[in-house]
């Protein structure tokens, strides 16, 4: 399809189907720009703020975008959990420093509060797989902003029971960085080296769902879910543990126990939102 038909298309079926805010639904006007590819030239230099406004203006209005709220200093150097004071230095948390992680840092790029909760849910219970591009572009901005691409030889998204995978269709955590590699051939950024491995840790036992469970539930509910397919990809490797949400930790924190167990470097912890 040529890029005139493409783009009248477009506006046919924005004027049939005026696009709707994801989290408000009220209308909006999507900047212009094909829905199929990336802008041509995208400052790698621009705040993070300005990247969720570029990435999200497609899906929400200018509220609900200005509702967003990005994990910032003074946060814990460890499990990245950002303090209410916004005075200070990173340093560890009371909980991190009593109960030392498996896990090296974990970072995430916005807090999970309502109107991210809200686009987050849209991605994984209502079908709007759509918003894997740019949930999956501003995963790979967080991890600019967070790690030298030279530290990092293994991305192992977190899996899906094969139960949880057969209803829900996909792995939230994997079509996240599917993409990386698509969007890093159109930006200014060599990626080539960083392996994605979905075939290293495996979800073995259907747990029940951690939502509503407190912290100490949380980790029995997990203890033992995981187990590892091939060890021979991350012995001595230094590997990222991606999930969507970061809550207590205790499902990524489990599998970087696993991991470290059989012989990774170390393991870090990147995810789109962090509870607070």
């Amino acid at each position: 399809m040529s890029t005139t038909v493409k783009k009248l298309y477009k506006i046919l079926t924005r004027t049939i189907f005026p696009p709707k805010c994801l989290v408000c639904k009220s209308f909006l006007n999507p900047p212009e720009g094909d829905n199929d590819g990336f802008p041509e030239a995208v400052d790698l230099s621009a705040s993070l703020q300005i990247q969720v406004e570029r990435l999200m203006s497609e899906y929400l209005c200018r509220d609900c975008i200005d509702g967003l709220i990005a994990v910032e200093s003074p946060l814990c150097s460890c499990c990245g959990m950002p303090f209410e004071s916004r005075h200070g230095l990173d340093h560890r948390c009371g909980e991190c420093s009593t109960s030392p992680k498996n896990f090296r840092i974990a970072r995430a790029p916005l807090i999970y509060e309502q109107v991210f909760t809200e686009v987050i849910h849209c991605y994984k219970y209502n079908g709007k797989i759509q918003l894997a591009r740019p949930l999956g572009e501003l995963l790979l901005m967080a991890f600019r902003l967070f790690w030298d691409k030279d530290s990092i030889d293994v991305v192992v998204p977190v899996p899906l029971h094969i139960k949880r995978l057969r209803e829900r269709g996909f792995n939230q955590a994997l079509l996240l960085t599917r993409y990386w590699q698509t969007i890093t051939g159109q930006l200014p950024l060599d990626l080539s080296d960083l392996q994605v491995e979905n075939d290293v840790l495996v979800r073995s036992i259907p747990t029940a769902p951690q939502s509503g469970l407190g912290r100490k539930q949380r980790a029995a509910n997990i203890k033992g879910a995981f187990g590892l397919l091939d060890k021979a990809k991350i012995i001595d490797k230094r590997i990222l543990l991606v999930d969507d949400v970061y809550t207590t930790g205790a499902t990524v924190d489990e599998c970087a126990r696993l991991l470290v167990h059989h012989g990774a470097a170390h393991v870090d912890v990147l995810s789109l939102a962090r509870a607070v």
